[in-house]
């Protein structure tokens, strides 16, 4: 721990109580200590977290606030089977859920796991890097949501919802926070109600922070961001509301994410660049903007629900070569220019309209349509020298119907007809004739319900995903991807509300399995030919189990063990790398086969009303294999992760945080590239403070 951090530690414990006008004095508690309910909206309506018939974890924004929360990375570290990895490119993070999610590169495949903000699916991965700020929550549902969700969801979904707009009074905050490797974010957002009908809500972030690497020259490459979200709200009634929402968010800088692997090995995080100095010849940088309006209201007998989205992504990446310097030492005073400019624009357009129960219904059903038209067009210039179309048109429907007052069974269904369109650049080096692929499918789930008691639910669902084939960079089509999984899962409360135990089992089967395999063959002259072979695999399997447990221990002591084991392996002939290697019966990459965090969490009361809450977790991960191909040099270790955070809340509405995430500093990566010789590291100790006021 660096000795600055030590010593505000210190005065931290020691002054913070007598900031506050406490002594260290436990008070009284007029209140029960009992587990709060959660509010979700797995199943595109609000419920009861305990009351959902499917395995979900729930994260709240005041905790991502307070804890140097800035990536999807930090977000989902302590998910049960939930991996994330950072796709080296700048272009985001890949996620996976039960081993299901992407390692195809960006703009050439789509993920597993739909990830979407505010009720609109986001297909690119640069909003995963500043996107999450003014969070009312984030919803990980886990498991195929192919009925209510659509396509690329055979894996999982990740909802971020945002803080709405309210007509009840003035509020806001703002945060201020500090952090290793030079990390500033500034965050702030203010509710203004103009009227008992109206209401605008207002959200800002900015972040800086260098990479966790350097190049041999000691240099760290910059990432900055800044995003601001404006929301007006007319909500007459609580039947009547319409949000129209707007989103920028800006990025720039590519934070390296790739180490040599004997780098790695000597125990670093210095990567080899042959490009000096980088800051000034690579640049990455991504805007992103986002409109959508939200709408509901009475209509007959149910709730109409619109959301109509429209979503653009420019992005301009530049490389120039200026040869290299000793280390330490100058480049060359007559650089050689190797020019490499990348620039892209991406733009979305989507329309979702659900038409849902009176909330006072016993029969609880939804109908639906979905729209979505993607554009990635070339540029000119543009290496990449070609672009592609997508589009996808759906109707689903899904019904929970009550036989009892305690058994409910559940049919949902829904249609998909998806075409994609690959077109040539003229000079660019890809095929000189254009492709367009269409895939049509029926996604189901059926399910049946059971309260054991007002605290105790039970369910069995059968449910199906799909995900949308594609093209390489050579235009060759890639198949779709299918999952369909059984679930058995339990949601309960015990002891007055203080214990609660959530757990399932799962089986998938999969068919089509999409995957990226890279070979090289020999050229005839001495080289070699370096192929990437975009395939699916015919047949995979999957069974797994997760446990989510939260006791309260005392009148201030919470304790969460969570567990999770998964096992995922090719169970038919898939023959890779040239028709040489058959991966029957081996294991599928990001699928630890056991998972455990622990934490506990206690609230220390002082007699004035402000609180300081320790906070302390440990989260083990198997080893696994990183990368595609099941040899040695991709599988990485296991790995502990330690966290640690301390949050002093005064009674006048403010709040100091300090943390140390991966306090133990432990030496770990998450992926790899060219069998092993690559890998990309998890992020090492960062300690940092938050200061947060609400007004």
């Amino acid at each position: 721990m660096k000795r600055s951090y030590l010593v505000f530690l210190m005065i931290f414990l020691g002054i913070v109580p007598v900031f506050g006008g406490a002594t260290w004095t436990f008070a009284q508690e007029d209140t029960e200590f009992t587990l709060e309910e959660i509010t979700v909206t797995a199943d595109k309506r609000a419920e009861n977290l305990q009351k959902v018939s499917m395995s979900v974890s729930v994260l709240q924004g005041d905790e991502l606030l307070n804890t140097g929360v800035t990536t999807i990375t930090d977000i989902l570290k302590n998910v049960p089977n939930v991996s994330t990895s950072d796709s080296g490119t700048g272009g985001g993070f890949s996620v996976n859920i039960r081993g299901l999610g992407n390692d195809m590169p960006v703009g050439m495949g789509e993920s597993s796991v739909s990830i979407n903000y505010d009720g609109a699916y986001d297909q690119r991965g640069e909003s995963t890097l500043f996107g999450f700020f003014d969070v009312d929550r984030v919803e990980v549902l886990r498991g195929p949501q192919g009925t209510l969700y659509g396509r690329n969801a055979s894996g999982g979904v990740m909802n971020v919802v945002s803080a709405k707009p309210r007509t009840d009074k003035i509020d806001g905050y703002a945060s201020l926070e500090v952090a290793d490797y030079s990390k500033r974010k500034v965050e702030a957002a203010v509710n203004v109600p103009m009227a008992d009908k109206f209401a605008g809500r207002l959200a800002f972030v900015s972040v800086r922070q260098e990479s966790t690497t350097k190049d041999d020259h000691g240099f760290r490459d910059p990432v900055s961001g800044l995003a601001t979200r404006l929301q007006f709200g007319y909500m007459p009634s609580d039947e009547i509301s319409v949000i129209f929402l707007y989103n920028y968010t800006q990025n720039e800088g590519q934070s390296w994410a790739d180490i040599d692997k004997p780098l790695w090995d000597s125990g670093t995080y210095d990567v080899n660049r042959n490009t000096y100095p980088y800051h000034l010849t690579n640049r990455n940088k991504t805007k992103n903007t986002k409109m959508s309006v939200t709408a509901e209201f009475p209509l007959g007998p149910g709730i109409l629900v619109a959301i109509p989205t429209y979503q653009t992504t420019k992005g301009d990446s530049s490389s120039y070569s200026l040869g290299r310097g000793a280390p330490g030492q100058p480049p060359p005073t007559t650089p050689s220019f190797n020019v490499n400019k990348s620039p892209y624009d991406y733009e979305a357009k989507t329309a979702e309209v659900r038409y849902t129960n009176e909330e006072d219904s016993d029969i609880i059903w939804t109908v639906g349509l979905y729209y979505t038209k993607t554009e990635d067009p070339v540029y000119p210039g543009s290496t990449r020298g070609a672009s592609q179309e997508f589009e996808s048109n759906a109707a689903f429907a899904q019904v929970t119907y009550p036989f009892t007052d305690t058994l409910r069974a559940i049919a949902g269904a829904r249609y998909d007809d998806t075409s994609k369109s690959y077109y040539d650049a003229v000079g660019g080096r890809y095929l000189s004739e254009s492709n367009s692929e269409s895939w049509s499918y029926f996604d189901y789930k059926l399910g049946i319900e059971k309260d054991f008691s007002a605290d105790m639910m039970g369910y069995f669902t059968l449910a199906s995903g799909h995900k949308a084939g594609g093209f390489d960079d050579f235009g060759e089509a890639f198949d779709m991807e299918s999952n369909t999984s059984g679930e058995l899962g339990l949601k309960s409360r015990f002891l007055n509300n203080r214990l609660q135990v959530n757990g399932d089992i799962f089986y998938y089967m999969y068919d089509g399995y999409q995957v990226v395999d890279g070979f090289a063959e020999p050229d005839g002259a001495g080289g070699f030919i370096f192929y990437v072979d975009f395939t699916n695999a015919d047949k995979a399997k999957s069974l797994g189990a997760e446990v989510e447990t939260t006791a309260l221990v005392g009148n201030a002591t919470a304790l969460t063990l969570n567990l999770a084991y998964l096992k995922n392996e090719y169970s038919d002939d898939f023959w890779v790398q040239g028709d040489t290697l058959n991966l029957k019966g081996s294991v599928m990459p990001h699928s630890p086969e056991f998972s455990v965090l622990f934490g506990i969490d206690h609230t220390f009361n002082f007699s004035n009303g402000s609180t300081l809450e320790p906070r302390v977790s440990y989260r083990w991960t198997d080893e696994q294999y990183a990368g595609f191909l099941i040899k040695p040099e991709n599988l990485t270790g296991a790995y502990s992760i330690v966290d640690f955070s301390m949050s002093y809340n005064a009674v006048k509405n403010w709040s100091l945080n300090f943390y140390a995430n991966n306090a133990l500093n432990e030496h770990y990566y998450t992926m790899v590239q060219a069998d092993g010789a690559v890998v990309f590291p998890g992020s090492p100790r960062i300690m940092g403070l938050t200061l947060n006021v609400r007004f």
